[in-house]
């Protein structure tokens, strides 16, 4: 909700009358609170491309301006006089021209917003060609994007994405797992919308991977930084640096607001229904150059300590079969290996050598048991 100090602020801004004092006062309010931010940046960008109305609203700010001006000075006077027992007429006419100001700011919002803005924005989404790519279960396929972005699909994956960017950030969405090499621009940030997470990116090499079937999501970056937020807490600001992977996890319990990065105690929770863990991106044992978390994108799957239920997950993908398990005790044996151009009986029996179980394969299903 707006306040009588914020609105007293943005009415002395917009007119050109803030102290040094005021204008901070007014940064940290805008730092703090989103709400002042969007109200600020509708009459903003509104006076910006509409001169006419623009001159108009500047003058009548001014005389308000003038008036409030008047009126704390007569105030100002009148609380010397009410320490003399007379009325302190000058604080009321000072909130009433307050109030003024007040309803000046929220009517040229409203309209601006109803009548300016939003069908601005309807009008830009309209004009956004939308292109969308799917990759099948044994299919990659590598896409570039219209700023110059690398942008490779693991199986089973769909990127939304617009045939152009335009506007002040660059926003694809993905369902599934990419390894994005993002073109540098800081004057538009990359942002890839999942499921569950949102990554903000400059310029940047990362690995995204969330599928919404799956309860886990994972964000590794190699180089650069990211900035993530989770659906569910988009307030909160989660910061990794190179080398560092980000692990979400649905359905747990709540945390406090905050900025967090891979030094703060893991696992951690985050907003409501939310759990993540910060740690470092995994290689594979006695091999310090294959990196886990992106060996796809070299047609590898590579796995440490995985258990069975969330690799059938991985040899689902990667040969376009459906697994079910037969006994529950068989989804927790756990592996570790790298599978390359091995079919599937052959990546089985290999597994088979490790953990006792039995499987056959019927059409597209493989029963474990």
């Amino acid at each position: 909700m707006v306040n009588d100090r914020f609105i007293k602020l943005l009415t002395k801004e917009l007119s050109d009358e803030l102290t040094y004092d005021e204008q901070v006062e007014l940064k940290q309010l805008l730092q703090d609170n989103k709400e002042y931010r969007d109200q600020r940046e509708i009459l903003k960008d509104y006076w910006k491309t509409n001169s006419i109305e623009y001159a108009a609203n500047a003058v009548m700010f001014k005389k308000v301006m003038e008036r409030i001006k008047s009126e704390e000075n007569v105030a100002q006077v009148e609380r010397i006089d009410e320490f003399k027992g007379k009325s302190p007429r000058g604080k009321f006419r000072l909130r009433a021209w307050y109030a003024a100001a007040a309803f000046m700011i929220a009517i040229i919002s409203v309209v601006t917003y109803q009548y300016v803005i939003v069908p601005k924005f309807d009008n830009d989404l309209a004009a956004i060609k939308w292109l969308q790519k799917t990759t099948r279960p044994t299919t990659k396929s590598i896409i570039t994007l219209a700023d110059g972005t690398i942008v490779t699909l693991n199986s089973a994956t769909t990127l939304k994405y617009p045939d152009s960017f335009s506007g002040k950030t660059r926003e694809v969405y993905l369902d599934g797992e990419a390894y994005f090499d993002v073109h540098k621009d800081h004057e538009h940030p990359f942002i890839i919308h999942t499921n569950k997470m949102n990554v903000r990116v400059l310029g940047t090499a990362f690995n995204v991977k969330s599928y919404q079937n799956e309860i886990l999501s994972e964000t590794t970056l190699i180089r650069g930084s990211i900035e993530v937020t989770l659906n569910d807490r988009p307030s909160d600001r989660i910061i990794l640096k190179p080398k560092e992977k980000l692990i979400v996890q649905s359905k747990i319990s709540t945390r406090k607001k905050s900025t967090l990065t891979a030094d703060s105690s893991s696992p951690e929770s985050i907003g409501k229904g939310t759990r993540y863990t910060l740690t470092n991106l995994t290689y594979y044992p006695n091999n310090d150059k294959t990196i886990i978390e992106t060996s796809w994108v070299q047609n590898k799957l590579v796995f440490s300590n995985e258990d069975f239920s969330q690799l059938s997950d991985q040899l689902e993908r990667w040969y376009g079969m459906h697994i079910t398990f037969g006994n529950a005790w068989v989804k927790q044996y756990r592996f570790t290996g790298m599978f390359e151009k091995e079919t599937l009986p052959e990546a089985l029996d290999a597994l088979k050598m490790i953990e006792h179980f039995n499987y056959r394969i019927e059409n597209s299903t493989v029963f474990i048991y």
